[in-house]
C-alpha cells in the first residue's frame, strides 16, 4: 500500500506528469514510489485499487479545462480521467477518480506496470494532490 501526496503548489505544463513529494505510507515492495517522482510501480500480479484527488487552477488568466488522466506505461487507462472547467487562475477546482488495475502474472504477459498522473488539459497549478494504491487481491 502507498499513500503519497504533495501539499505545496506545483505548476504542471500541458502533457506533464504530476509529482508526489511525500510517501506518508509505503508498506513492502508490492507497490513502490520514490518520494518526489511522478511514477508509481506495481510490482506483483493482482488487482489494485487506486484513488486520486487534487485541487488546481489554470496557470495564468485563461479559462479552460483541467484534466487529469492516469497512464499505465504511457498509455491512457480507460475510465481513469477526470475533468472540470476553471474560469481563471483564482478559480480553484477539485478533481477525483478511482480505478481498479490488474497486473497479470509474468507467465501470462509482461507485468511491468508504471502509473503516472498526467495533466491532459491546459497548464495547471496543482495543490493538495493525493494518491492511494492498495493491492486488494
Amino acid at each position: 500500500m502507498i499513500d503519497s501526496y504533495s501539499n505545496t503548489s506545483q505548476e504542471v505544463v500541458a502533457g506533464g506528469n504530476i509529482s508526489f513529494a511525500i510517501n506518508s505510507i509505503q508498506t513492502g515492495c508490492t507497490a513502490t514510489h520514490n518520494a518526489g517522482s511522478t511514477t508509481f510501480s506495481l510490482n506483483k500480479p493482482g488487482f489494485y485499487f487506486i484513488t486520486f484527488n487534487e485541487t488546481g487552477a489554470i496557470t495564468g488568466a485563461t479559462a479552460g479545462t483541467i484534466i487529469v488522466s492516469m497512464l499505465n506505461n504511457g498509455t491512457l487507462v480507460p475510465g481513469a480521467t477526470a475533468s472540470v472547467s476553471s474560469a481563471s487562475a483564482t478559480d480553484v477546482r477539485s478533481l477525483a477518480f478511482s480505478k481498479l488495475i490488474q497486473v497479470k502474472p509474468s507467465c501470462c504477459a509482461v507485468n511491468n506496470t508504471n502509473l503516472t498522473f498526467n495533466n491532459a488539459g491546459l497548464a495547471t497549478t496543482f495543490t493538495n494532490v493525493n494518491v492511494v494504491i492498495t493491492k486488494i487481491a
